[in-house]
């Protein structure tokens, strides 16, 4: 009896500690990816033929704020996609913050249609489109399409 309970102890230390080593392999992942393109851009797309003002503005925002690990903002027209990393630490109080966040930046940009998301999905998303704008020098509808498209994948995600 006693070797049995010794296994079954043996197993859910494993379970534990394999559990932990993936979140950790993810989590150094999406932080490479954030260091890479702060290198790249600095956070906002300003080599963009497109005024990214509130896009900066937004992002120098979220970034002052302690409940907010990195920040990816682009604008286009009337549309402000933000999408940020919510700390692990943090990560209890989530629902509270993307309340806030949202509230905030609905605040901060009266005349702007705002979508703001914390997954990291659109996050990764975001980011993509941010070096494609600076990459390929596209048009405001062509950045339209695409902020249209991840808003569709965030209120999939909901």
């Amino acid at each position: 009896m006693a070797m049995k309970q010794w296994w079954l102890a043996a197993m859910a230390a494993f379970m534990v500690v394999s559990g932990c080593a993936k979140e950790e392999t993810e989590q150094k992942q999406s932080l490479q990816g954030a260091d890479l393109m702060r290198a790249q851009t600095s956070g906002t797309a300003k080599g963009a033929q497109l005024d990214q003002g509130p896009a900066e503005r937004a992002a120098a925002y979220l970034r002052r704020r302690g409940d907010i690990r990195d920040v990816v903002a682009v604008n286009s027209g009337d549309r402000l996609l933000v999408a940020y990393q919510i700390p692990h630490m943090q990560r209890w109080n989530r629902k509270k913050i993307e309340k806030d966040v949202e509230d905030r930046l609905r605040d901060m940009f009266p005349g702007y249609q705002v979508v703001s998301s914390s997954d990291l999905k659109i996050f990764w998303k975001t980011q993509q489109l941010k070096t494609k704008m600076v990459n390929k020098r596209w048009d405001q509808r062509e950045v339209n399409r695409e902020i249209g498209r991840i808003e569709k994948l965030s209120k999939e995600q909901t």
